[in-house]
């Protein structure tokens, strides 16, 4: 955590120092990303309160994109255009490719510092920045960022660590990394050797591919912060952006709307080598069709006992979901 009385040049120091470890781990190896972006989105985007028409035909960017499966599922559902930006040469090489292969046009990657975007004000129609802010060394900033390049009126979406959800694994990141030390390479490697049935549920969560990325991904980051619903929301507040909806949920009405969905038996599939909480999901989704939907986005905003309640229930998930993810539109003339 950064000191209280951090001068700008310990905070320049700092965040350079981490994204050199950052960027040079996805460099040599690129984060997964998702294999069939298709089986998540449509239901998580309909769960957020998002509609089609925020997107389609729109100007769309994606902070922080990776190896681009979500850029590339905007550019190729509807999306006017879409950026994808990110540090990594190394991740963004794959990116590239997955667009030339597929033959994408409407989308470009630009290699950019989060923090230090050289992107225009008020310019993007929808904002979009899943499970990477938390490892820029400083993650207000970066949504800072986000709300600056979305004009007034555009929809914003930040996906981060839980504290609560992210919590049961730092057990094992502590043993790989007294294991492995400073040594990013030594740390994936112990993490593949002492947890062994955790590395080959995600691997099967990933269609039986990318075992070595994901034990970087997982074990041998080099830095990362965890986040409530509550701070994210603050932030909201802050950027005068207005809350619509929350992944998972916020409030226990919004689960019943969730699940009664049909988009919901395509999402299903992304909890291969979870079969206890695709069992606990299938068995809400039973109830949730014969009750029915008890709202309709968006969401009214939740209170702190709400949030606190839904962040405990999301634990036993979090082998599964260690992100969550909170719509907003930014409000303005």
């Amino acid at each position: 955590m950064k000191s209280a009385v951090e001068t700008p040049q310990e905070r320049e120091a700092r965040i350079a120092a981490i994204q050199e470890r950052v960027v040079g781990m996805y460099d040599r190896v690129p984060s997964p990303g998702e294999p069939n972006t298709d089986d998540e989105m449509q239901w998580r985007l309909r769960v957020l309160g998002v509609q089609e028409s925020d997107y389609a035909g729109k100007t769309v960017v994606d902070l922080g994109c990776g190896a681009g499966d979500y850029a590339l599922w905007y550019a190729t559902h509807g999306a006017g255009h879409v950026t994808g930006v990110d540090l990594s040469k190394g991740s963004l090489a794959r990116a590239v490719e997955k667009a030339e292969t597929r033959g994408v046009r409407n989308i470009e990657f630009l290699n950019q510092d989060i923090l230090k975007l050289a992107l225009p004000s008020n310019h993007f129609d929808y904002g979009y920045s899943a499970g990477v802010l938390h490892h820029t060394g400083d993650t207000h900033a970066g949504f800072q960022q986000l709300v600056r390049i979305v004009r007034p009126g555009g929809m914003i979406i930040v996906s981060l660590y839980n504290t609560y959800t992210r919590l049961w694994l730092r057990g094992k990141q502590t043993i790989c990394k007294w294991l492995g030390g400073d040594d990013i390479d030594a740390r994936a490697r112990w993490g593949r050797r002492l947890f062994p049935f955790y590395m080959r549920a995600l691997r099967k969560r990933y269609y039986g591919e990318y075992y070595i990325e994901l034990s970087y991904d997982v074990f041998g980051f080099p830095h990362e912060t965890l986040h409530t619903a509550g701070e994210v929301l603050k932030w909201f507040d802050e950027t005068g952006v207005e809350y619509i909806g929350g992944f998972a949920p916020l409030r226990l009405k919004d689960y019943f709307y969730a699940f009664s969905l049909p988009e919901y038996r395509k999402f299903r599939q992304t909890f291969d080598g979870f079969p206890a909480m695709r069992l606990t999901a299938d068995a809400f989704a039973k109830v949730a069709t014969r009750l029915g939907s008890k709202g309709q986005p968006p969401f009214p905003r939740p209170g702190p006992l709400s949030r606190g309640l839904c962040q405990l229930a999301w634990v036993p998930f979090s082998k599964r979901f260690q992100c969550f993810t909170m719509a907003g539109r930014k409000v303005g003339p």
